[in-house]
């Protein structure tokens, strides 16, 4: 089953972000720790940070748990995740402030050419998440009207996006959001996610030239959601755990 606003502009516009070859830069060069207890967010920052100073390229990530919080994509930038590695959220919400607001574990705004790749995981340690963030409400380090709670994927302006074969488990909070976004291709992904019902799986809002095609979504809330104002949308082959088609 597919679904249409319009479909001029998808191709041409899928084409020209990912032309250019990258080149690797390995995790672990940067200081990353694969044991899955060594917080590596400044370590994962700095190598994002330091290839696209370069011009951009891939930070490759090969088999091992690598525990973060909050990272910072950029342009030009693409996470590879081989199979075997995962990308594992910190427990700690504090892990994922930023000017006293919590981010997704992997967010970007007013980007270009970006990604995630390979047949890795992005685990989002959902569970363990929001017992800490009850925990710190019940203390009174957070109040109950908290603010909203991490999600996996937050991209906000930014244009030439791919999400390619990635694995997407237990979010704490919704699982992908894209803002503003234009040229999406999202394709070969599984999102499982059912810790709380503000497990959304895919939410779009005012995006052009999206493609989702060949993927599974199984949440507890919504798989897909449109906020309305999106053009260019092509939704196929992308059904839910009961093989209902999510759009």
């Amino acid at each position: 089953m597919k679904r249409f606003f319009t479909t001029f502009g998808l191709l041409l516009g899928f084409c020209s972000p990912f032309l250019a070859i990258s080149k690797d830069y390995q995790a672990s060069l940067f200081g990353i720790k694969s044991n899955g207890s060594t917080l590596n967010t400044k370590a994962i920052q700095k190598a994002i940070d330091y290839i696209h100073d370069q011009g951009g390229g891939r930070l490759v990530f090969y088999v091992g748990r690598y525990l973060t919080g909050s990272i910072q994509l950029k342009s030009n930038v693409t996470l590879k995740l081989h199979e075997g590695a995962v990308l594992v959220g910190a427990t700690s919400v504090y892990d994922y402030m930023a000017n006293g607001q919590p981010q997704a574990l992997i967010h970007a705004e007013g980007q270009e050419n970006i990604g995630i790749s390979g047949l890795g995981v992005i685990e989002g340690n959902g569970r363990y998440l929001l017992d800490a963030i009850h925990d710190q409400q019940e203390k009174g380090f957070l109040t109950k009207e908290s603010p909203t709670i991490p999600g996996l994927l937050d991209f906000r302006q930014c244009k030439g996006i791919q999400v390619d074969s990635v694995n997407f488990w237990g979010a704490a909070g919704k699982v992908q959001v894209y803002s503003a976004c234009k040229q999406v291709r999202i394709t070969r992904i599984a999102v499982i996610s059912k810790i709380s019902t503000g497990n959304t799986g895919l939410i779009f809002s005012n995006c052009s030239a999206v493609s989702l095609t060949d993927s599974y979504v199984e949440t507890s809330g919504k798989p897909f959601l449109d906020e309305g104002n999106n053009v260019d949308m092509e939704v196929k082959h992308t059904s839910d755990a009961k093989g209902i088609p999510i759009f």
